[in-house]
């Protein structure tokens, strides 16, 4: 018996070590965010909230978490809408082949290094001679967010039954009352949790920030900017609330794909 259950041992054993890796750092973060000491060692002796008021009455905070906010409102609205619109046509197509090819070129800024894409959005903005500001780093989130929402957006319009679109057809409804009335309830839950999984994309996203925005800045580039201070607890108490709000964008957007009306 012992040697039947060594090999569920050992695999609980390894599970747990990843998820130690993969987590142990988020831990610390958000434990020394209510540390009371402005040192980052143990143990710890208080806990206080003093550093998440510290961090968001620096007036830079406020300007950043407007940034960033403005950024998710436009990477959720466009790549929830151009993402849908793709991938309806996509599905569409009679032809695989075609298909295919076009899936696949949607998702290449997924795979091109993000360093490669920030270079490259700002030499191609400043030939069109637009300075960096927070419009180009919109259409950066837009473009490195999209791939993910037309990838979401694919899978669940696979599954669609277009038969209601025909048969609403048939029964004399315009194409638009057609997309109206059925089509868009039909989707609806899918595209909000599409467009809230490209908030949290682009809540977190820095290099193609950082190569676009110019002088403004978002919370990642402003934590990055006080890091290269050192490090205390306010960085993690700005931490904390960033992950925790991506957290629960990542959760409202599989709740939300998951629904059917």
């Amino acid at each position: 018996m012992v040697r039947a259950n060594r090999p569920g041992v050992f695999a609980i054993g390894y599970l747990a070590a990843v998820l130690l890796l993969l987590y142990a750092p988020v831990v610390v973060i958000v434990l020394f965010s209510f540390a009371d000491s402005p040192r980052l060692s143990l143990p710890i002796e208080g806990l206080t909230l003093d550093w998440y008021r510290n961090a968001f009455d620096n007036p830079l905070m406020g300007l950043a978490v407007r940034n960033s906010l403005i950024l998710a409102v436009v990477s959720a609205v466009g790549c929830g809408t151009l993402g849908a619109a793709f991938a309806f046509g996509i599905v569409k197509m009679k032809r695989a082949r075609l298909r295919g090819a076009l899936l696949g070129a949607s998702l290449l800024p997924a795979v091109v290094p993000l360093l490669v894409i920030g270079i490259s959005l700002a030499v191609f903005f400043s030939a069109l001679g637009l300075h960096q500001s927070l419009r180009n780093a919109a259409f950066g989130h837009i473009l490195v967010c999209l791939p993910f929402v037309i990838l979401t957006m694919n899978a669940r319009l696979e599954t669609f039954d277009f038969s209601v679109l025909e048969a609403a057809r048939d029964l004399g409804a315009s194409p638009f009352r057609a997309f109206r009335d059925i089509t868009f309830p039909l989707i609806r839950p899918s595209i909000l949790g599409a467009g809230l999984l490209a908030a949290a994309l682009s809540l977190d996203e820095f290099v193609v920030t950082w190569f676009n925005i110019g002088s403004q800045q978002t919370l990642p580039v402003l934590v990055w900017g006080l890091m290269r201070r050192g490090i205390d607890p306010s960085i993690n108490a700005v931490a904390s609330v960033l992950m925790i709000t991506m957290v629960a964008l990542v959760i409202g957007s599989s709740l939300y794909g998951r629904r059917r009306r």
